[in-house]
């Protein structure tokens, strides 16, 4: 797949995590951010998904528990 080098700025404490974790497994850290990405997007779309058979709309968290029986 074609890749494209992009610049972003995170939170310091991520940036260390992912630097040790890259250090650890002797990894690209653009291969751990496109994985955290992939993953995002996926879980994003699997919501829309679930939102539009609902009719597009979401139900609160409460109205969830009484629905059921929780």
């Amino acid at each position: 797949m074609p890749t494209k080098p992009i610049s972003i700025t995170i939170d310091e404490e991520i940036s260390e995590k992912l630097e040790k974790l890259s250090s650890e497994t002797h990894r690209k850290k653009s291969y751990y951010v496109n994985e955290a990405l992939r993953t995002y997007f996926d879980e994003l779309e699997d919501y829309d998904i679930a939102l539009s058979r609902r009719g597009g709309k979401s139900t609160p968290l409460e109205d969830a528990k009484k629905e059921l029986g929780i």
